[in-house]
């Protein structure tokens, strides 16, 4: 993506923060959100499909970066020590993203909590199976929860964490709270 679409979506991300400060999301149109973020009608269509589409869209970006944030730090080497140490630099890097995406997460909360959290549940749900099981296997770590039940707990806690963040309006200290995950 360009600086241009970059740009064009940082603003149509923008007008809708500010909008649903006025009014919930079903009551905002495309008009609305191309009005705020002061570009035509055609140039959201260029984007986006719809509403909708923009929300999936948004969504699925903050689902990746964090997926990404999980498999990113994975160590190479067959030592079960690295392997544990290495999930407190995820769960770290998990946190700063929510601190430097907070506006799109708290868009995300905002709109349509259910969606994002199936979302992301998904994404970790794939990363777990295809990339930190299979590393525990060969490191031979045994864990006593299935993918899905980790998954629901880890992903649990992390939009717990960043629905705290949101509500609370205070800044949330990445490293305290990581420690305290670990």
């Amino acid at each position: 993506m360009d600086r241009r679409q970059r740009k064009t979506r940082a603003a149509i991300l923008e007008a809708c923060i500010d909008l649903m400060k006025e009014k919930d999301f079903q009551h905002i149109t495309v008009g609305d959100i191309a009005r705020r973020a002061n570009i035509n009608r055609g140039t959201f269509y260029l984007h986006f499909a719809d509403k909708y589409d923009m929300l999936d869209s948004f969504e699925n970006e903050m689902a990746e970066k964090i997926e990404r944030a999980i498999v990113e730090n994975i160590p190479q080497e067959p030592d079960p020590r690295l392997f544990i140490e290495s999930r407190y630099d995820t769960i770290v890097q998990i946190l700063t993203c929510f601190q430097e995406n907070r506006e799109l997460l708290n868009f995300l909360l905002k709109c349509d909590y259910a969606s994002f959290q199936a979302k992301l549940r998904s994404k970790l749900r794939q990363a777990v199976a295809g990339h930190i099981f299979p590393q525990l296997e060969k490191l031979r770590i045994e864990i006593p929860l299935s993918a899905d039940l980790f998954v629901v707990v880890f992903t649990s806690i992390m939009l717990s964490l960043a629905e705290y963040a949101y509500r609370s309006q205070t800044f949330l200290d990445v490293e305290q709270a990581a420690k305290f995950i670990f």
